[in-house]
């Protein structure tokens, strides 16, 4: 089961670092387009909810702009970090690299 979770995941990372991202599992397309992404928050949520799917999904967020030089997207970007580290349990991911990331970038963003 082990061995398959990790190919399972390797392949969603794979799938998500394309353009157009698309969920093998739900036969559902994704749009980069949307500014709400409300969608996938949902789905990183009921799905895996782990620090690696939200770092992916959020580090994709901060590439359609800069977040120093356009207040709309800094404002968002912050409230997306805010429901990440609330998604995320501290007990369970407080040694993970990626939950790491998240916490340092969601306090630059917020100074």
């Amino acid at each position: 089961i082990t061995s398959i979770m990790n190919r399972v995941r390797n392949l969603k990372n794979k799938y998500r670092n394309e353009e157009n991202i698309t969920d093998e599992f739900s036969y559902t397309k994704i749009s980069a387009d949307t500014t709400d992404n409300s969608g996938t928050v949902n789905q990183i949520m009921m799905t895996t909810n782990n620090p690696e799917d939200w770092l992916c999904f959020l580090l994709k967020l901060e590439k359609k702009g800069v977040p120093q030089m356009d207040v709309s997207l800094l404002n968002r970007l912050i409230g997306r970090y805010s429901q990440a580290v609330t998604a995320l349990p501290a007990e369970k991911y407080s040694q993970d690299e990626s939950y790491a990331r998240i916490l340092v970038r969601f306090a630059e963003l917020k100074a």
